[in-house]
C-alpha cells in the first residue's frame, strides 16, 4: 500500500508542477489508466490481469459525491487542489487510492 500511495502522491505532484510550468497535463483518469498499466505489486512483481482490471474499473467509475461536486469540478480539479495541499481534496484522493488498493490480490 505504502508503494501504491508513493505511486499517487508522484501522480499528484507531477500534475501540480507541469500546471505551474504552464504544461496542460493529462487528464487524472488517464494518467491513473496509464500508471496502472505500468505497476507492479508491493513484491516488485507485475499486477495480475484481474488486478489492473478491477483497477481500471474502479478509476473508471469513480465519482465525486454531491457534497464533494459542490466544491471540485472533477477528478482533474480534486488532484490540482491536492497538489496545493487541500486537505479536501486529499480526503478525496485518499478515497480514490482506497478504491484501487481494494483491487490488491484478485487473481
Amino acid at each position: 500500500m505504502n508503494r501504491r500511495r508513493s505511486m499517487l502522491a508522484v501522480a499528484v505532484v507531477s500534475l501540480g508542477f507541469l500546471t505551474a510550468c504552464g504544461t496542460a497535463p493529462p487528464p487524472s483518469d488517464e494518467l491513473a489508466h496509464e500508471m496502472i498499466d505500468a505497476a507492479n505489486g508491493p513484491d516488485g512483481e507485475p499486477l495480475s490481469e484481474a488486478e489492473r482490471d478491477c483497477m481500471h474499473e474502479q478509476v473508471d467509475d469513480f465519482e465525486l459525491t454531491d457534497d464533494e461536486q459542490a466544491g471540485f469540478g472533477d477528478l482533474d480539479d480534486v488532484f490540482n487542489k491536492a497538489a496545493d495541499g487541500q486537505e479536501a481534496a486529499m480526503e478525496i484522493v485518499a478515497r480514490f487510492q482506497a478504491d484501487l488498493t481494494s483491487c490488491r490480490g484478485l487473481g
